[in-house]
């Protein structure tokens, strides 16, 4: 594997156990780069990707990777589920050979087995989400860097749980959100998902918390104003301002992943259950509004689902649970 960039040496160990078995050289690569994707998303949440790291990945960890997969690389249903067994089979192997003493994936296929119906687990708590929100505006369990920019990124983080919690964007939906979406004088938003797109009220709160985490912004990087600017975008600690592309004369948009460690990093400093994840944000909201009474075709438009199969679950969910 000479001519390929270097994978990590356990993951070394892990090709040349592929290729003593005898498998095909196209298999062998196709786990080669499979890996290298997954080493390189490692790095960006945790910086290094030595075994070390990856003794420390849990079950929630992993799944973050397979819901950007999933929605910023918007990768097809087959192609999530190779990715899913190059990575199990890794973890496998580093589980045989111990050097890891737990598998987080044993966890995640004990899930996808019972994953035909919700349980109490699966979605989040009126009373978890405000102190999650509370979280959001603390500066307990903050590093000194952190604490002297808080201020700045208060109403962002808001806003983006707000979007997840109350109006069941997804993570993807809601990086895609550009300055020319969000309609602040007809209190809308413009979703985009995909080529699709579907336009959603925004309530009062909403719209103050959307419009004050923009303000906070410095003039001279702001998202302009009708623009294709995306409308959340990155938070440079070391110069302690938001980040602007001055290669492509724009501010640098806010990644899912991104998102997703934020989200992680609160929601271990609120000391909620661990697990909870934007996925337990939007179900809360579908849910909530299948509670209201809503008919499946309206439920169904405003989270931009592609079928009313999937809100089969749910239902099922108020019926057995809830004995709505």
């Amino acid at each position: 594997m000479e001519e390929y960039p270097h994978l990590p040496d356990y993951a070394d160990l892990f090709i040349a156990h592929l290729k003593s078995k005898g498998r095909r050289r196209s298999t062998i690569k196709r786990y080669y780069y499979d890996l290298l994707d997954f080493f390189a998303w490692v790095r960006v949440i945790r910086k290094k990707d030595d075994i070390s790291v990856i003794q420390r990945l849990d079950a929630s960890i992993l799944e973050d990777y397979f819901l950007f997969l999933t929605e910023q690389r918007e990768y097809k249903t087959a192609t999530s589920k190779r990715v899913f067994t190059v990575i199990k089979s890794l973890f496998h192997f580093l589980h045989a050979n111990r050097m890891i003493t737990y598998n987080p994936f044993a966890e995640i296929e004990n899930k996808l087995k019972e994953d035909t119906y919700f349980t109490e687990e699966d979605f989040i708590s009126e009373e978890e989400f405000q102190i999650l929100f509370r979280t959001l505006s603390s500066y307990e369990g903050l590093t000194e860097k952190q604490q002297k920019y808080r201020h700045l990124l208060i109403k962002r983080n808001e806003a983006i749980v707000s979007l997840l919690y109350h109006y069941g964007l997804t993570l993807q939906e809601i990086t895609n959100i550009e300055m020319r979406h969000v309609h602040f004088t007809q209190q809308k938003l413009t979703v985009v998902n995909n080529k699709e797109t579907r336009i959603i009220p925004l309530d009062d709160t909403m719209q103050r918390c959307m419009y004050d985490y923009k303000e906070d912004i410095p003039e001279a990087i702001r998202p302009r104003t009708y623009s294709s600017d995306r409308f959340f975008i990155a938070f440079d600690y070391q110069r302690g301002t938001f980040r602007f592309d001055y290669g492509n004369y724009e501010p640098k948009p806010l990644t899912v992943i991104a998102i997703q460690k934020m989200l992680r990093q609160e929601i271990q400093r609120s000391g909620l259950r661990k697990g909870i994840s934007s996925q337990h944000l939007r179900r809360t909201s579908i849910l909530n509004l299948l509670k209201e009474g809503k008919e499946e075709e309206e439920v169904q438009l405003w989270f931009g689902l592609k079928s009313q199969l999937t809100l089969h679950r749910y239902e099922t969910y108020l019926e057995q649970v809830l004995k709505v």
